[in-house]
């Protein structure tokens, strides 16, 4: 889902001549290690936990070092979430399976399917969530907060005061 959102705030963007027409004025350092995070998520590693652990605290590393671009701090909290649902499900974003299922969602390896309520679905995957284009999801309380982060962040200008060379 978080292409969808990106794709609608890109598009969002460029109706209201926001972000993507200041990319050159842009303040956010080590922009090109951004995806480094969620690829490692995807490397065939058995340690999924490691993995996991390993991808987020670069993730929490690159966002703090941005902390005051508009819509990160939403971000990090919104990743903070996320990193701790996955963490109490043993590596696995927790999913209430009979939901998922209920909405004809197949399980993933990124997913652990809980057949029975847990305090731990509370910031688990539990919100449905369907795209004008068919899309079905279900996300979490973390999730709104990345995506209400990064429409703040694609539908802001950035001040030109703060303009940043990237290293």
């Amino acid at each position: 889902m978080i292409l969808d959102v990106f794709v609608v705030s890109l598009l969002l963007s460029i109706v209201f001549r926001r972000r993507i027409y200041h990319l050159h004025e842009t303040n956010i350092r080590l922009v090109y290690l951004f995806p480094l995070p969620f690829v490692l998520q995807f490397l065939p590693i058995e340690n999924r936990i490691l993995m996991m652990v390993l991808s987020y605290l670069l993730l929490f590393l690159l966002l703090s070092i941005n902390h005051r671009v508009e819509g990160f701090k939403l971000i990090i909290l919104g990743s903070g979430l996320n990193f701790l649902a996955i963490l109490l499900g043993g590596g696995r974003m927790p999913v209430y399976g009979p939901l998922a299922k209920s909405m004809g969602l197949a399980p993933s390896i990124k997913h652990a399917l809980l057949e029975e309520f847990s305090p731990v679905l509370l910031i688990g995957d539990i919100i449905p969530a369907y795209t004008p284009w068919g899309r079905k999801f279900l996300i979490s309380a973390g999730d709104v907060l990345v995506y209400v982060g990064l429409l703040i962040f694609m539908l802001s200008k950035p001040d030109r005061s703060s303009f940043k060379r990237t290293l």
